[in-house]
């Protein structure tokens, strides 16, 4: 059982750090397809706390809380809110780039056919 709670610690721990690694390239824009690797992390992320979750705490077993329940139930209150707040936030900030984007190509467009 130590091997396992030991792994699920581990790879969590680089999961997250990725997916934030991820949202700081999303925010600098360095990677167009970046959005969508977030996009699909996230999904699964907010898949495995769920069934973490639901597993762990439901009404028909005891468990005693540990360390990792504690840092799955602390990520699952920032993924709400970064689902809520922030994706929108930083949606907006990649169409507004993409956008002004589109603009700057359109007059380079139009400079080179004059």
């Amino acid at each position: 059982m130590t091997n396992v709670y030991e792994f699920q610690d581990k790879v969590f721990d680089y999961v997250t750090f990725f997916s934030y690694f991820l949202y700081i390239v999303v925010a600098l824009g360095l990677s167009a397809s970046a959005p969508q690797y977030l996009d699909d992390l996230l999904f699964y992320i907010k898949l495995y706390v769920s069934i973490f979750l639901i597993y762990r705490f439901n009404p028909f077993r005891r468990t005693k809380f540990t360390p990792l329940d504690a840092k799955i139930a602390y990520n699952a209150g920032i993924f709400l809110l970064v689902t809520i707040a922030i994706n929108s936030v930083i949606k907006s900030y990649i169409d507004l780039f993409k956008s002004y984007l589109q603009l700057f190509v359109n007059n380079k467009k139009q400079q080179l056919l004059s």
